[in-house]
């Protein structure tokens, strides 16, 4: 056995791994307490189920792109996003910096975990190096992985907590297996894509501890019970846990289950197919990609991560067939049954493929990297024993410590994700709650093909903090809770957000319509760019009216048919803030919309 593998040697490091591993995020918490910032789209939708709480539990997850086959939109499985998040964002004030905060927090706890569980299973050195690696994969996660309470993201850590639970009860410990239902939980709940990862994991080391800790004859029932325990305590766990989505799933019909059941069972698209599935995984792959840039896109060669996944592969076998470290195998071998399953699972993919949508990959890489870099130690020591002279440890760690500021200073200095549409959220919110009357129910409503929602959400969200009661059509029950669902005579009048030059003079023109609202967040100087940029690409396209365009920036820049000239063109005029308004009319006696 190698010096730095005697077990627990690791565990008295861990604290200061841990503090450097986790100081960044507590950084950038702090600097976002500096930043005011007004949620658009999936982040307003997630802190409308905040504010239901505790009045009106969430019981389901966040909205998604899951629909039944009438029509009806799904959630992701569960609600513990919300649930994990709720006290500390009371604590803080319940403000949308307090939700920003207490996601990080949750970050921090899940960073902390795995490195205890690292540093009970490993020696010092191995210790730090597993923090280095792991302070690069926050820089790679960025402001926005750490801290935006989007559900993609708020699954991540979580997951790598699992794999590493999942390690430690093949190693020979117990009651990991109950952190691992917890990570699993959270990140399963938190988006539908880790399901075909996380009841594997889950499943190998309940049967791992179960069979190590089986009874070995009669005498031996009684401890044996004993040993098992955490098996019960896991179950328990998970119950309550999940009650939320099985509370949903008796009292309504169809229930969110139902619905996901529907959507994943019986896809309108084709599958990416085994082929395409394999080349996006080796994309992601890359060992100085997205786990490195925080980059989002699915794309370049398949080579670069191909050689990192051989050199992994390479490594892991030679210390296997050679027997020199049983918990290194261990750990190998968890993360290449994640791997294959998690292959498989991206190649069952219908639809357009995201990084987000298997974004738990660039977890997997980091944990590659980890044990390549680890393996590769373990293969040197076992040709040459190599003394090491007795000042490297304290410079290891001061490598890390200076990692871990540079990583802090690098997350600290990102903007909080989608600036121009919170930054106009923040100036339609201000006008509209001063224009409006707060003893009238208000009915939310949007014509926006540039933002597509996104800055009405906000708005539901901005209205219902100043006490304004506030809601939208049953089409959009998913996305905020049904008790915001509003039908005709629930509400006085209905207010409609509209982006675009073109939709906002149309309204204008509107003699029942009162604007209360408009926002256009451009500088001067980017307003003119912006009106030339306009004329250039009705130009391209062979439209008589510019204005006209705005209508249709965002299925421009999602159309790979289209020309780059005229991608680039409209993906100018998005980044730079499309104007918007809002507008008051009364209620259509008329107007009865699906669903009331």
């Amino acid at each position: 056995m190698p010096p730095d593998r005697e077990p627990g040697r690791g565990w008295p490091a861990w604290g200061v791994v841990a503090a450097l591993v986790v100081l960044p995020v507590l950084v950038l918490v702090g600097a976002l307490a500096q930043r005011t910032w007004y949620p658009t789209g999936d982040q307003a939708q997630a802190e409308l189920r905040m504010l239901s709480l505790p009045d009106d539990v969430p019981l389901v997850g966040a909205a998604g792109r899951i629909n039944a086959d009438d029509g009806t939109q799904g959630n992701h499985p569960g609600p513990l996003m919300f649930w994990a998040t709720w006290p500390a964002y009371k604590v803080l004030g319940g403000s949308s910096w307090a939700f920003e905060a207490a996601t990080a927090l949750v970050n921090v706890a899940g960073l902390a975990a795995a490195v205890a569980l690292v540093a009970r299973r490993v020696g010092r050195a191995t210790t730090l190096w597993f923090g280095a690696v792991t302070l690069v994969l926050v820089g790679g996660y960025g402001l926005d992985a750490l801290s935006q309470p989007w559900n993609p993201w708020v699954a991540l850590v979580p997951f790598t907590v699992l794999v590493l639970a999942t390690w430690s009860v093949l190693d020979g410990t117990r009651w990991p297996l109950v952190l691992a239902v917890a990570a699993a939980s959270y990140a399963l709940q938190g988006h539908v894509g880790y399901a075909p990862l996380v009841p594997p994991l889950v499943l190998v080391a309940t049967v791992a501890l179960a069979w190590r800790e089986r009874p070995r004859g009669p005498d031996d029932r009684v401890a044996a019970l004993r040993r098992l325990a955490p098996i019960p305590v896991a179950v328990v766990v998970g119950v309550l846990l999940w009650s939320g989505p099985l509370v949903d799933l008796v009292r309504h019909d169809p229930s969110n289950v139902d619905i996901l059941v529907e959507h994943f069972g019986d896809p309108d698209e084709e599958v990416i197919g085994l082929g395409n599935g394999v080349e996006a995984v080796l994309q992601a792959s890359n060992p100085v990609g997205p786990w490195v840039a925080a980059s989002t896109g699915v794309s370049g060669s398949i080579l670069p991560g191909l050689a990192l996944v051989l050199a992994w592969a390479g490594v892991a076998v030679a210390v296997a067939v050679r027997r020199l470290d049983a918990t290194l195998t261990r750990l190998n071998a968890v993360v290449g049954l994640a791997l294959v399953v998690g292959t498989i699972a991206v190649s069952r993919v219908f639809g357009a493929l995201f990084l987000y949508t298997f974004r738990w990959i660039v977890a997997l890489v980091a944990l590659e990297v980890f044990t390549l870099g680890w393996g590769l130690v373990v293969l040197v020591r076992a040709r040459r024993p190599i003394a090491l002279p007795g000042w490297l440890p304290v410079a290891a760690v001061g490598a890390v410590a200076v990692l871990s500021v540079g990583t802090a200073v690098r997350v600290v200095g990102q903007e909080i994700p989608y600036e121009n549409s919170w930054r106009t959220e923040a100036e339609l919110s201000r006008q509209t709650v001063a224009a409006v009357d707060p003893a009238t129910t208000y009915l939310v409503r949007w014509e926006d093909p540039v933002y597509l929602g996104g800055l009405a959400f906000g708005l539901v969200l901005g209205l219902e903090r100043e006490g304004v009661t506030v809601g939208v059509d049953p089409a959009y029950r998913a996305a905020v809770e049904p008790h915001r669902v509003l039908c005709p005579g629930g509400y006085g009048a209905v207010l409609t957000v509209v982006t675009g030059l073109g939709g906002i003079a149309a309204w204008q023109d509107r003699p029942d319509a009162r604007q209360v609202a408009l926002a256009d967040i451009r500088p001067p100087a980017v307003r003119q760019a912006g009106e030339r940029d306009r004329e250039r690409l009705a130009e391209l396209l062979g439209a008589d009216d510019p204005a006209a365009l705005d209508g249709l920036l965002s299925s421009i820049v999602l159309d790979p048919s289209q020309p780059a000239e005229v991608v680039d063109l409209a993906g100018r005029l998005v980044d730079a803030g499309v104007p918007t308004a809002v507008f008051e009319t009364g209620p259509d006696p008329a107007d009865r919309p699906p669903g009331c």
